[in-house]
């Protein structure tokens, strides 16, 4: 018997799901717009579009699921601008779709138009302030959430510690970069483990804060997206992820001081968390690593060759030397 590890639901066969489960949206075409740790659909309705999106199958418990949508509409009740999820009409936050390979989980949003952030900065790079506001946000209306949200921890263990176990089995005849980043994995979990105690922020953060998860809208408002990632790490890993993602190339660092200012206006950095902040960059840096790796069982592992780790090994490398050189 041929078993299925992951199907591509045909856009009419959701659009006839979405008109069952969500009527009043007067939901009239469909169509396919990415596919990747989810797969996300672009529905029309009568009076605004919607985003679906239909979970891998196995990819987050139900609980966890429906706990990303709590958080979300948390957000929206404090008229943050995040996509908002869309209750069904028996007022669900998530369906169920038996697909080929087994119980696949699916949620609407409203659809946000704009294009990605990027390097959109804008003037004065009043977007990454006003970003960095959104950011600060997002972690107050988490911190003072009554029913705290249930989601999974973002730490070294669950972050670095397997791709390190996977690493000698895809870089064992590449023996020096083996041996560099088992020595500054190493030495990033002494900086963690070294910090005094809640010198470090630490509670829910969006876990993927990257310049393509956020949109800006043709009025100019930006809005945040992609909460799939959500779980309880550092503050600074949220914030470094931001950094991350900005040009490398620009030795100013001017965006990325506007999203701190713009973050310092409800939420204060303490001195550690200021100065370790490069070394919550190498966190995500082999973060993307052990994700990347950890794709391959549903994207297939033709592009993790040695092109893929020469140029992710030089950003460790040039990270360093720029940030890390006197440590």
């Amino acid at each position: 018997m041929i078993k299925i590890q992951h199907s591509i639901v045909s856009p009419d066969s959701i659009l006839k799901i979405i008109q069952r489960h969500y009527p009043i949206i007067g939901a009239r075409e469909c169509e396919l717009l990415a596919l990747g740790c989810n797969d996300n659909f672009r529905i029309k309705g009568i009076r605004q579009d919607y985003a679906f999106r239909l979970y891998r199958q196995g990819w987050w418990p139900e609980a966890d699921v429906e706990e990303e949508l709590r958080f979300l509409e948390a957000m929206q009740r404090r008229k943050l601008n995040v996509c908002k999820p869309i209750r069904t009409g028996k007022k669900q936050r998530h369906i169920k779709i038996n697909a080929a390979e087994g119980i696949r989980y699916g949620a609407l949003f409203s659809f946000i138009p704009g294009r990605p952030l990027g390097h959109n900065f804008g003037k004065r790079n009043i977007n990454m302030y006003h970003l960095g506001e959104m950011v600060a946000q997002i972690h107050t209306i988490a911190d003072g959430l009554k029913k705290p949200i249930q989601r999974w921890t973002m730490d070294y263990e669950t972050l670095v510690t397997p791709f390190l176990n996977s690493a000698p089995s895809i870089l064992g005849h590449r023996e020096k970069d083996l041996m560099y980043l088992n020595k500054l994995a190493s030495q990033l979990e002494d900086v963690i483990l070294s910090q005094p105690e809640n010198s470090l922020d630490f509670g829910l953060c969006h876990g993927d804060l990257h310049m393509h998860n956020v949109m800006l809208q043709p009025d100019g408002d930006l809005a945040i997206f992609d909460f799939d990632w959500c779980g309880y790490s550092w503050r600074a890993y949220d914030l470094a992820t931001v950094w991350w993602s900005l040009p490398r190339n620009d030795k100013s660092n001017a965006p990325w001081r506007a999203f701190l200012r713009g973050y310092g206006q409800l939420k204060k950095l303490s001195r550690q968390e200021k100065k370790q902040m490069p070394w919550f960059v190498i966190l995500r840096q082999f973060e993307l690593l052990n994700f990347q790796l950890s794709m391959k069982k549903h994207i297939g592992n033709a592009w993790l060759n040695d092109n893929y780790y020469d140029f992710h090994i030089s950003f460790f490398k040039n990270w360093v030397k720029q940030h890390l050189s006197g440590t």
